[in-house]
Protein backbone atom coordinates (compact mmCIF):
# COMPACT_ATOMS: atom_id res chain seq x y z
CA UNK A 1 0.00 0.00 0.00
CA UNK A 2 1.37 3.37 -1.01
CA UNK A 3 1.05 5.01 2.41
CA UNK A 4 2.81 5.20 5.76
CA UNK A 5 1.78 4.14 9.23
CA UNK A 6 2.38 6.81 11.86
CA UNK A 7 2.30 5.89 15.55
CA UNK A 8 1.97 8.56 18.22
CA UNK A 9 3.91 7.50 21.31
CA UNK A 10 3.96 10.55 23.46
CA UNK A 11 1.97 12.02 26.24
CA UNK A 12 2.35 12.06 29.96
CA UNK A 13 0.30 8.92 30.72
CA UNK A 14 -1.01 10.80 33.74
CA UNK A 15 -3.94 8.43 34.29
CA UNK A 16 -2.04 5.25 33.42
CA UNK A 17 1.02 6.20 35.54
CA UNK A 18 3.44 4.44 33.15
CA UNK A 19 4.39 4.48 29.48
CA UNK A 20 1.35 2.90 27.80
CA UNK A 21 3.30 1.92 24.70
CA UNK A 22 5.54 -0.35 26.77
CA UNK A 23 2.69 -1.96 28.71
CA UNK A 24 2.25 -5.69 28.20
CA UNK A 25 -0.83 -7.34 26.76
CA UNK A 26 -0.88 -11.08 26.13
CA UNK A 27 2.90 -11.19 26.81
CA UNK A 28 3.66 -8.58 24.14
CA UNK A 29 4.31 -4.85 24.46
CA UNK A 30 1.57 -2.69 22.95
CA UNK A 31 4.05 -0.86 20.75
CA UNK A 32 5.44 -4.13 19.32
CA UNK A 33 1.93 -5.31 18.54
CA UNK A 34 1.01 -2.05 16.78
CA UNK A 35 4.25 -1.90 14.80
CA UNK A 36 3.65 -5.48 13.61
CA UNK A 37 0.11 -4.70 12.45
CA UNK A 38 1.10 -1.53 10.63
CA UNK A 39 4.21 -3.14 9.10
CA UNK A 40 1.96 -5.80 7.56
CA UNK A 41 0.12 -3.03 5.66
CA UNK A 42 2.59 -0.20 5.04
CA UNK A 43 6.13 -0.05 3.62
CA UNK A 44 7.05 2.74 6.06
CA UNK A 45 6.42 3.08 9.81
CA UNK A 46 7.11 6.36 11.60
CA UNK A 47 7.08 6.63 15.37
CA UNK A 48 6.52 10.12 16.75
CA UNK A 49 8.03 10.36 20.21
CA UNK A 50 9.93 12.84 22.30
CA UNK A 51 11.70 9.96 24.08
CA UNK A 52 13.32 8.05 21.19
CA UNK A 53 15.76 6.27 23.48
CA UNK A 54 12.85 4.17 24.81
CA UNK A 55 12.05 2.80 21.35
CA UNK A 56 15.42 2.12 19.68
CA UNK A 57 14.68 -1.61 19.72
CA UNK A 58 11.82 -1.19 17.22
CA UNK A 59 14.01 -0.43 14.21
CA UNK A 60 11.57 2.13 12.78
CA UNK A 61 12.04 5.76 11.80
CA UNK A 62 11.53 8.03 14.79
CA UNK A 63 10.78 11.73 14.74
CA UNK A 64 10.14 14.27 17.46
CA UNK A 65 7.53 17.02 17.61
CA UNK A 66 8.46 20.03 15.52
CA UNK A 67 6.08 22.20 17.53
CA UNK A 68 6.55 20.67 21.00
CA UNK A 69 4.22 20.44 23.98
CA UNK A 70 1.03 20.79 21.96
CA UNK A 71 -0.30 17.25 22.40
CA UNK A 72 -1.25 14.67 19.77
CA UNK A 73 -1.95 17.32 17.13
CA UNK A 74 1.75 18.19 17.23
CA UNK A 75 2.57 14.51 16.78
CA UNK A 76 0.31 14.20 13.74
CA UNK A 77 1.99 17.29 12.31
CA UNK A 78 5.51 15.90 12.79
CA UNK A 79 4.52 12.53 11.37
CA UNK A 80 2.91 13.99 8.26
CA UNK A 81 5.88 16.26 7.59
CA UNK A 82 8.37 13.38 7.89
CA UNK A 83 6.36 10.92 5.79
CA UNK A 84 7.43 10.33 2.20
CA UNK A 85 3.81 9.43 1.33
CA UNK A 86 0.75 11.58 0.69
CA UNK A 87 -1.50 9.12 2.55
CA UNK A 88 -0.84 8.27 6.18
CA UNK A 89 -2.65 6.19 8.75
CA UNK A 90 -2.16 7.84 12.13
CA UNK A 91 -2.84 6.01 15.37
CA UNK A 92 -2.19 6.28 19.06
CA UNK A 93 0.13 3.79 20.74
CA UNK A 94 -2.57 2.46 23.05
CA UNK A 95 -4.87 0.64 20.61
CA UNK A 96 -3.75 -2.98 20.85
CA UNK A 97 -6.80 -4.48 19.13
CA UNK A 98 -6.50 -2.68 15.82
CA UNK A 99 -6.00 -5.11 12.96
CA UNK A 100 -4.55 -4.89 9.49
CA UNK A 101 -7.92 -5.43 7.76
CA UNK A 102 -9.54 -2.40 9.34
CA UNK A 103 -6.43 -0.27 8.78
CA UNK A 104 -6.31 -1.25 5.11
CA UNK A 105 -10.05 -0.61 4.75
CA UNK A 106 -9.83 2.89 6.21
CA UNK A 107 -6.97 3.84 3.88
CA UNK A 108 -8.85 2.45 0.88
CA UNK A 109 -11.86 4.66 1.67
CA UNK A 110 -10.10 7.94 0.91
CA UNK A 111 -11.17 9.56 -2.33
CA UNK A 112 -9.15 11.99 -4.41
CA UNK A 113 -11.20 14.90 -3.01
CA UNK A 114 -10.77 13.85 0.66
CA UNK A 115 -8.12 15.16 3.03
CA UNK A 116 -8.95 12.63 5.74
CA UNK A 117 -10.92 9.49 6.57
CA UNK A 118 -12.07 9.36 10.18
CA UNK A 119 -14.04 6.58 11.85
CA UNK A 120 -16.97 7.57 14.06
CA UNK A 121 -17.42 5.39 17.14
CA UNK A 122 -20.36 5.80 19.54
CA UNK A 123 -21.21 9.01 17.72
CA UNK A 124 -17.76 10.58 18.12
CA UNK A 125 -14.91 10.94 15.62
CA UNK A 126 -11.86 8.80 16.39
CA UNK A 127 -9.07 11.15 15.24
CA UNK A 128 -6.22 8.95 16.52
CA UNK A 129 -7.05 6.02 14.25
CA UNK A 130 -7.57 7.91 11.02
CA UNK A 131 -6.13 8.55 7.58
CA UNK A 132 -4.66 11.96 6.81
CA UNK A 133 -3.20 13.37 3.61
CA UNK A 134 -0.29 15.76 3.61
CA UNK A 135 -2.82 18.44 2.65
CA UNK A 136 -3.66 18.51 6.38
CA UNK A 137 -0.26 19.95 7.32
CA UNK A 138 -1.13 23.62 6.75
CA UNK A 139 -4.53 23.44 8.52
CA UNK A 140 -2.84 21.69 11.47
CA UNK A 141 -0.14 24.38 11.60
CA UNK A 142 -2.84 27.07 11.50
CA UNK A 143 -4.63 25.44 14.44
CA UNK A 144 -1.42 25.07 16.44
CA UNK A 145 -0.46 28.69 15.81
CA UNK A 146 -3.90 29.75 17.06
CA UNK A 147 -3.31 27.72 20.27
CA UNK A 148 -5.97 25.22 19.26
CA UNK A 149 -4.49 21.89 20.32
CA UNK A 150 -7.48 19.58 20.26
CA UNK A 151 -6.89 17.12 17.41
CA UNK A 152 -10.25 17.90 15.80
CA UNK A 153 -9.59 21.66 15.85
CA UNK A 154 -8.43 21.62 12.22
CA UNK A 155 -11.35 19.50 10.96
CA UNK A 156 -13.44 22.51 9.81
CA UNK A 157 -10.55 23.43 7.50
CA UNK A 158 -10.38 20.10 5.63
CA UNK A 159 -12.59 17.70 3.65
CA UNK A 160 -13.34 14.61 5.73
CA UNK A 161 -15.02 11.35 4.88
CA UNK A 162 -16.51 9.88 8.04
CA UNK A 163 -16.85 6.11 8.35
CA UNK A 164 -19.65 5.09 10.70
CA UNK A 165 -19.09 2.22 13.10
CA UNK A 166 -21.85 0.16 11.44
CA UNK A 167 -19.62 0.00 8.37
CA UNK A 168 -16.76 -1.34 10.48
CA UNK A 169 -18.68 -4.11 12.23
CA UNK A 170 -17.90 -6.56 9.42
CA UNK A 171 -14.32 -6.66 10.72
CA UNK A 172 -15.44 -8.46 13.90
CA UNK A 173 -14.30 -7.73 17.42
CA UNK A 174 -16.96 -5.10 17.97
CA UNK A 175 -15.52 -1.66 18.43
CA UNK A 176 -12.69 -2.89 20.65
CA UNK A 177 -10.35 -1.73 17.88
CA UNK A 178 -10.67 1.77 19.25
Amino acid sequence: MNAAGIILAGGKSSRFKANKALAMIESQRLIDRIVAVLASVFPKIILVTNTPEQYKMLGVQMVMDIIPKKGPLSGIHAGLISSPFDLNFVMACDMPFINNDIVRYLVEQIAACDDAVVPVINGYPEPLAAVYRKTCIKPIEDSLMEDKYQVKSFYPLIRIKYILEEELLEFGGGMNFF
